[in-house]
């Protein structure tokens, strides 16, 4: 069913979410790189729907920390 899973990767996704500025740097770089990693396998595996939504939450999490280093 669609919306069914839908449902579960917006539940991964806020699962994924974490308070950058709680995060140490050693550990916010790891995050980042994993999953521009991972961005960059689901488009060369044609997941260009998952790798945007990768892509957007690696702007997120950039721009989340650069408004909590402000």
């Amino acid at each position: 069913m669609p919306g069914s899973d839908r449902r579960r990767q917006r539940e991964r996704d806020a699962k994924r979410r974490v308070d950058v500025t709680a995060l140490p740097d050693h550990e916010l770089t790891r995050l980042l790189q994993t999953l521009e990693e991972e961005m960059h396998e689901a488009s060369a595996d044609l997941r260009f729907e998952y790798a945007a939504r990768l892509r957007d939450e690696i702007k997120e999490l950039k721009r989340e920390l650069k408004e909590a280093v402000m």
